[in-house]
């Protein structure tokens, strides 16, 4: 309150005050008439000295690249997931399965990258695990690619996969 011009709260005008005599005596309690009181008036020096930012955490700037691309290319490949998969599976091809496996992983990448992100914050396990987290993760989209890709190139493939539990007979 060092700012302050009044010392001592500023109180609503006298039509409002007015207004509510007139309503009745229950009205003019004291907890009634402590909430006409208005914040107290502040000195400003410029504009730019009162903008300024509160945070509890340190200030942290992003390190380079446009999050908004990020953002549509991750839209994008959900769009491309709509007809890559029903066409993958349809007309099984080495050049579809493999753009199933690279897509599917890149999706599951993504979404899992926000979900390690938005829950192991470094403010409630520290520097270390977070980034355990990330590496982990790269690992396990790398071997899950990884595998995807040898079971496509030295196996049936994924469609081939597909086709052939669909088509399973169970013994009677």
């Amino acid at each position: 309150m060092a700012n302050c011009l009044l010392r001592r709260p500023i109180y609503k005008p006298a039509h409002v005050f007015a207004r509510s005599i007139t309503m009745g005596k229950a009205i003019r309690s004291p907890l009634y008439l402590a909430s006409l009181q208005l914040d107290p008036v502040v000195k400003t020096k410029s504009f730019s000295n009162t903008m300024q930012r509160f945070a509890f955490s340190p200030v942290r700037y992003s390190s380079g690249g446009s999050h908004v691309t990020l953002w549509s290319a991750e839209r994008a490949l959900s769009l491309a997931l709509l007809g890559v998969i029903p066409v993958g599976l349809t007309f099984p091809s080495l050049v579809g399965d493999t753009l199933m496996a690279v897509s599917v992983v890149m999706h599951q990448h993504w979404g899992l990258e926000a979900i390690v992100t938005d829950y192991i914050r470094p403010i409630l396990f520290g520097t270390t695990v977070p980034k355990l987290a990330h590496g982990l993760l790269l690992v396990v989209s790398a071997v899950t690619l990884g595998g995807l890709l040898y079971f496509n190139y030295s196996d049936i493939g994924i469609a081939g996969c597909v086709r052939k539990i669909w088509t399973t007979k169970t013994k009677e």
